[in-house]
């Protein structure tokens, strides 16, 4: 069923601005994968103005308004300035952003009832106040979501993780990572949140105001410090132009456009690394050791992974800590020595191995690190070899992107 809709115009509106507007709003009738005629790049292509500029100018001087979408409350009919607005309007259960705010407040006020009057006024004030930062932060997302065809390529395999791993059913929303009791994202909670708190600042994740109010906090400088490892987010896209992304993500010209991208390469060492932080926190924690895990651990691990696969670290950090395991068995060495020791003890490890002074060795990848849903998309899938980002280095893992370059797929024994 096609949506009945109709534009207006500011009343100082130039012919230009007009025209623009026009094509902006130019639908294709029951297309939901594709619903408008032009898009911004062709319409900023005709004007000589970016997809940016076209969006803001819609946004000064017109609005759409979608006569059979009305507030399920107040019967307000719904207004939107933009095409994200537009997607993401749900005809069956739209409310205005003022009976949400009133049903908001409303349901934060019967919560404490109970408490005390004064007390509870103040307490209001400020929440409503906290409240219309997270609305204007929220609204400030929605103004600069990318269209897809801007999405970031390393923020487009990102979101495709996202929604692999914490995308409700609808592809409406993500559940949090606290709920999440399948495969991880990623291999450690911190890369975790750092990829969450990206995409929320590409606006490509939109922080969802009631469920996450509880988790996202004003600092003293009245800056949103916000929760990531228990907020949810909504999509900024629908879920047909998700599912887009996701198909767009298995073409060959996609997984080709990394090749010479230096942030995927980036990114797939800090993939790796964390892969061997993760596993030499493990193998401590199972010796009653705790290493510190700094700048510097990482540097070296970093310094190893140029010229070594994980399953080769493996066996370095492995190692390094069964001699520290050891070396805490000895008179007078107590166990913060004993794990200040395994920083050498990989060290000396790369190096023997560097050198050709001992074998190297290769093991499979433990059971209590299995892949990670980041590891499999940036790894197994733009380059169709099993577990590769444990098996190979980002290097030779690029190189097999160019044209005419295979790495073969190699089993190793696991680690004892």
């Amino acid at each position: 069923m096609a949506m009945k809709t109709k534009v207006a115009y500011k009343l100082d509106i130039t012919e230009d601005a007009k025209t623009i507007c026009d094509k902006y709003w130019l639908r294709i009738k029951n297309n939901s994968k594709k619903p408008f005629i032009y898009s911004c790049k062709e319409i900023g292509d005709e004007f000589g103005l970016t997809y940016r500029e076209i969006t803001r100018i819609v946004e000064d001087n017109a609005y759409l308004t979608i006569l059979d979408c009305r507030c399920v409350n107040c019967s307000t009919v719904k207004i939107c300035c933009n095409r994200t607005e537009f997607i993401s309007s749900y005809l069956d259960s739209w409310e205005c952003e003022s009976c949400y705010l009133k049903a908001f407040y409303r349901r934060q006020q019967d919560s404490r009832r109970d408490g005390n009057e004064s007390a509870l006024q103040q307490q209001l004030i400020k929440e409503n106040a906290f409240i219309n930062q997270l609305i204007q932060f929220r609204q400030t997302q929605l103004y600069s979501v990318p269209s897809l065809d801007n999405i970031n390529t390393v923020d487009h395999y990102l979101l495709v993780a996202v929604l692999t791993c914490l995308g409700t059913d609808n592809l409406r929303s993500t559940i949090s990572l606290s709920d999440n009791l399948d495969t991880q994202l990623s291999p450690s909670y911190s890369l975790d949140t750092k990829i969450l708190d990206r995409l929320m600042r590409k606006n490509l994740l939109l922080v969802n105001i009631e469920n996450s109010y509880d988790y996202v906090h004003a600092n003293e400088d009245c800056l949103l410090q916000f929760d990531l490892f228990k907020m949810t987010f909504d999509f900024a896209y629908s879920p047909d132009q998700l599912q887009k992304l996701i198909i767009d993500s298995k073409y060959d010209s996609s997984k080709k456009r990394l090749i010479h991208n230096f942030e995927y390469k980036e990114c797939c060492q800090d993939i790796q690394l964390e892969e061997c932080v993760s596993y030499l926190t493990y193998c401590s924690k199972n010796n009653n050791l705790a290493p510190i895990i700094d700048a510097k651990m990482a540097s070296l691990l970093n310094t190893c992974l140029l010229n070594y696969s994980v399953s080769e670290i493996y066996y370095m950090i492995w190692e390094g800590v069964e001699r520290a395991s050891s070396y805490c068995n000895k008179p007078n060495i107590d166990k913060m020595r004993a794990s200040n020791s395994i920083y050498g003890n990989i060290q000396k490890m790369y190096e023997k191995i560097d050198n050709q002074l001992i074998e190297n060795k290769k093991y499979s990848r433990d059971d209590t690190h299995p892949k990670s849903v980041l590891t499999r998309t940036f790894f197994d899938e733009i380059h169709g070899i099993e577990d590769c980002g444990f098996r190979h280095t980002v290097d030779d893992l690029l190189k097999q992107l160019q044209p005419h370059k295979n790495i073969s797929t190699i089993y190793y024994p696991r680690l004892l």
